[in-house]
């Protein structure tokens, strides 16, 4: 949430869908370096790209780092057709109008993943550059079918893969989630990332975790202060920010995609950081395609964990630095 997690630089706005976004929004102090757009996942809010927010303002960057809709200190609507990827981008357009910001670097993780997807097919003159971390960039109008990618995972490792995604989309879940905000908290930013093997992937795994309010190892890249304030944001919050869930698995942007016509090349350069692999483990890079850009580099951190902005904060920093630089390099030679 912006204005606990940096009050100083927390702004609201109420946009057009009279929904209101809560972001932290920080000018650049150096005239050559522009703004980057940070796009935050599930269970998160900007209060997860704390690293990356403190760096990158600190080397002169701008930032923009909203609440999404659902999460934090933004409009919870409870309708899941309020989460279409198709308002949730324009709406991300309307807060850089108004932040009188043109184009942007963009950075996500997770289910940010997601809409930067969309931001890139529906906004591509908005877009210095994308990066995804963890997860990649996904097509548009493509039709996800959970049942199917569940059972191509068992049968490929073993063990499904996205059994927790029927459960993040039943009506139980927000208020399980809510009852044991630690429980989960412990399963999702964990220690051994190896624990979601057993306990998130399988089908009924996560819901059996937390109904036994079972705890993992506590996450050494989060400290007791950093957990409190997470706690602090995302407690009695869970249910709205699982209509993204939702949208992804009831296919509610899918129409919206096709009859659009999205072409599903990104025109701008693309940056894919993914963890290390672990054995046994379904590899998000092994599905990312070659052909979705003209320029695409993809790297790796030596640390497995999902939470890459975290768990390897200095190493995601140093490849996002390096990768702005040679953009920005790229642009004045080109010039």
């Amino acid at each position: 949430m912006a204005n606990i997690a940096f009050p100083k630089h927390a702004k609201r706005l109420t946009l057009l869908t009279t929904h209101t976004y809560s972001y932290v929004i920080i000018p650049p102090t150096r005239p050559s370096h522009p703004t980057i757009l940070l796009l935050h996942g599930f269970p998160s809010s900007c209060y997860d790209w704390r690293h990356q927010i403190r760096f990158f303002s600190t080397a002169g960057y701008g930032i923009l780092a909203p609440d999404l809709l659902g999460y934090g200190g933004t409009s919870k609507p409870t309708d899941a057709t309020a989460y279409k990827a198709k308002q949730m981008v324009a709406e991300i357009a309307e807060i850089l109008d108004n932040e009188k910001i043109q184009r942007v670097h963009a950075v996500s993780h997770d289910t940010g993943s997601i809409l930067l997807s969309r931001f890139a097919n529906y906004y591509p003159e908005r877009l210095l550059s994308c990066t995804f971390l963890a997860v990649p960039y996904s097509k548009p109008g493509e039709h996800f079918d959970l049942k199917a990618v569940n059972a191509m995972t068992k049968q490929l490792l073993g063990k499904e893969r996205f059994g927790y995604l029927g459960f993040f989309v039943s009506d139980v879940a927000g208020a399980l989630l809510d009852q044991h905000s630690e429980s989960f908290f412990t399963l999702f930013y964990p220690q051994d990332p190896n624990i979601w093997i057993d306990h998130v992937g399988p089908h009924g795994a996560l819901e059996e975790w937390l109904r036994a309010d079972r705890h993992g190892e506590m996450a050494s890249y989060i400290t007791r202060d950093e957990q409190f304030t997470h706690q602090q944001i995302m407690t009695g919050q869970h249910a709205p920010a699982l209509n993204w869930y939702r949208a992804l698995v009831w296919n509610l942007n899918e129409q919206d995609e096709v009859e659009a016509g999205l072409s599903a090349k990104i025109a701008c350069p693309v940056l894919a950081v993914f963890p290390a692999a672990i054995a046994g483990q379904f590899s998000a890079a092994a599905n990312l395609s070659s052909d979705i850009a003209d320029s695409l580099t993809v790297k790796h951190v030596s640390t497995p964990g999902h939470w890459l902005q975290l768990e390897a904060r200095d190493e995601v920093n140093s490849i996002l630095l390096e990768h702005f630089k040679e953009q920005s390099a790229l642009g004045d030679a080109s010039a």
